[in-house]
């Protein structure tokens, strides 16, 4: 089961990763040299879309140090018989990023990065009630690094 939950997030990564990397290629206007002859123009960017592009980036590091942190609990063998999360938590947040990746623009809006913020929230949250009663080096060392990522989530 722990397995099945943290495919779904790497899944997740993997999307967003690849928003990045389409949001990236769209940043410049203008067609490619092939298309018009002309050199891509970098667009200039609005603030709140520099600020959104900033909270997206921490949300992917987020995700990012969650799945590590992860692939370390599920190596632990006193947890491989009980999911540290609930599976409804990592679908919503495959399901999330889906929907971002698909949108018609290719930008996030500020719904779509709440959303992904809360639902990131809602994992770390709940990955450390599954550790907080155990009373391990490996445990309290996971708890610290959970909490540090609960307050390191964007306002949004």
């Amino acid at each position: 089961m722990g397995r099945c939950v943290l495919s779904h997030q790497i899944d997740a990564l993997n999307i967003l990763h690849e928003l990045r990397k389409h949001k990236n290629t769209r940043s410049c206007d203008g067609g490619g040299a092939g298309q018009s002859g002309v050199t891509p123009v970098l667009r200039l960017r609005t603030i709140a879309e520099r600020a959104r592009e900033s909270r997206f980036t921490r949300l992917v590091d987020i995700l990012t140090r969650l799945v590590s942190m992860e692939e370390e609990l599920i190596k632990c063998p006193s947890r491989h018989e009980r999911s540290l999360l609930r599976s409804k938590d990592s679908v919503d947040l495959k399901n999330i990023c889906l929907r971002m990746a698909l949108s018609e623009d290719g930008s996030c809006s500020d719904r779509d990065l709440k959303e992904l913020r809360d639902c990131l929230r809602l994992i770390v949250s709940n990955l450390l009630a599954s550790v907080r009663d155990e009373n391990s080096l490996s445990s309290t060392v996971t708890r610290h690094r959970l909490r540090e990522l609960s307050n390191s989530f964007p306002d949004i």
